[in-house]
């Protein structure tokens, strides 16, 4: 893939806390049902990043997903509409981080993470 491509990669913020919790509850059927709002709300992300944006898809996994476009699309725009999105489906946040790499990418996602989650961060951004 050419140089004017961006990573992005995607997670779910604290869903293993909710899932943690129904278990500890001993609710497995809300477990469950949460399970599947996350998976639906990745799969229809994913689904619209391919459609949309003409995204080339990485994975999707866990909470987690990872695709890479152009850059030249406002994705910080994008993706925090498929946060927004996540948020609709699960009553969670989302973040992402961008980058020209895989590192650039996880060294946003992580930034985001830590400075509040329900983040989009790009690499370089303050």
């Amino acid at each position: 893939m050419s140089n004017n491509r961006l990573i992005c990669i995607g997670d779910g913020d604290n869903i293993g806390d909710v899932i943690d919790l129904h278990l500890l509850s001993g609710n497995l059927e809300e477990a469950s049902k949460f399970s599947f709002q996350v998976k639906s709300a990745l799969e229809d992300i994913a689904t619209l990043a391919k459609d949309e944006i003409k995204a080339s898809l990485v994975y999707v996994a866990g909470d987690d997903i990872c695709f890479i476009t152009s850059d030249d699309l406002g994705i910080e725009d994008i993706l925090t509409s498929y946060s927004k999105y996540f948020f609709d489906k699960t009553g969670k946040t989302m973040s992402f981080g961008v980058g020209k790499t895989s590192v650039e990418a996880l060294i946003s996602l992580r930034t985001a993470k830590v400075s509040g989650k329900g983040r989009v961060v790009a690499f370089g951004d303050n």
